[in-house]
C-alpha cells in the first residue's frame, strides 16, 4: 500500500510551536491519554446527562484504527492536551479496510464519488475524534474565539505532508448539525451526503468536502489563515 503520510504508529513527534501552544503528531504511547481526553470532552459536549459514553466505545475504535491514522494534538506548553483530531487515510480502491463512515452509514467511497460526480479523487480521509477541551481553554486563559486557531493548528498538522495535489483528496466525517454549521462558518466546505444516524443522544450526518476547495477558499477569503496553514515553516517530521 502506498504511504500516504506519516501516521501515528511510533513515538510522538513535535511538529510546531506557536506562542504557548505546541502541535504534536501523537504516537502510540499516548493512546490511553488520547482515549481519556476524547471521552471526557465528548461526555461533556455530546450527551444530555442521562448517560455516559462507555470507554469501550472510544478505546475499541482507537485500537482498530490508530495504526492507520494520522493523529494530531495541540498541547499547552505545560504538556496538557487542549485539542485532538485524526485522519484515517485510504487510497481510493484499497479494499483492505473500510473507513468508519463506510461502515456506519453504508456509504462506500465509490458510491460517494459517483453521487458527488467527482472523478479526480485519489485519496479519502475520514476525520475522527475532533475534540477541543473548553475547560482547558479557560484554565490557560485562552480566548474561546481562539478555538478556530486550535482547529487550524490541527488541520495544519494533519495535512502538512499529504503527497500530491489537494484536489485529489476527499474529506469525510460524521457530525451533528450544529458542528456542521460551525465548520462551514470557519471555512470547511462540508456537504451533507446522506441521512443521519442517531447515537450518543444526537443525530449525526455523513459529510464530505474536497480539500482543494478548502485550500482555495482559505487563499481567497482568509489569506492570513492560508499562510499559517500552508506556508509557515516549522519542524520537519
Amino acid at each position: 500500500m502506498q504511504k500516504l503520510a506519516h501516521i501515528s504508529n511510533g513515538k510522538s513527534i513535535h511538529l510546531d510551536t506557536f506562542d504557548e501552544l505546541e502541535l504534536w503528531l501523537l504516537g502510540t504511547e499516548t493512546r490511553e491519554e488520547f482515549n481519556e481526553f476524547v471521552l471526557n470532552v465528548y461526555n461533556e459536549a455530546f450527551t444530555d446527562g442521562s448517560y455516559k459514553i462507555p470507554l469501550n466505545e472510544i478505546s475499541a475504535p482507537t485500537a482498530e484504527y490508530f495504526h492507520q491514522a494520522r493523529v494530531c494534538g495541540v498541547r499547552h506548553k505545560s504538556g496538557q492536551l487542549i485539542g485532538t483530531w485524526r485522519l484515517i487515510l485510504k487510497k481510493v480502491g484499497n479494499d483492505s479496510f473500510k473507513l468508519p463512515i463506510e461502515i456506519r452509514y453504508h456509504l462506500p467511497i465509490e458510491r460517494i464519488l459517483e453521487e458527488l460526480k467527482l472523478d479526480q479523487i485519489e485519496f479519502a480521509f475520514n476525520g475522527w475524534r475532533t475534540a477541543v477541551d473548553k475547560n482547558a481553554l479557560e484554565k490557560f486563559q485562552i480566548d474561546r474565539n481562539k478555538s478556530i486557531f486550535v482547529f487550524d493548528f490541527l488541520i495544519r498538522g494533519l495535512t502538512m505532508d499529504l503527497p500530491g495535489n489537494a484536489n485529489s483528496y476527499l474529506g469525510l466525517a460524521e457530525m451533528e448539525y450544529l458542528v456542521y454549521k460551525y465548520h462551514r462558518r470557519v471555512g470547511i466546505p462540508w456537504e451533507i451526503i446522506g441521512e443521519p444516524v442517531h447515537f450518543w443522544s444526537r443525530d449525526r450526518y455523513p459529510c464530505a468536502f474536497q480539500l482543494g476547495q478548502f485550500k482555495d477558499y482559505m487563499g481567497k477569503n482568509h489569506p492570513e489563515r492560508y499562510s499559517f496553514l500552508y506556508e509557515r515553516i516549522s519542524n520537519p517530521v
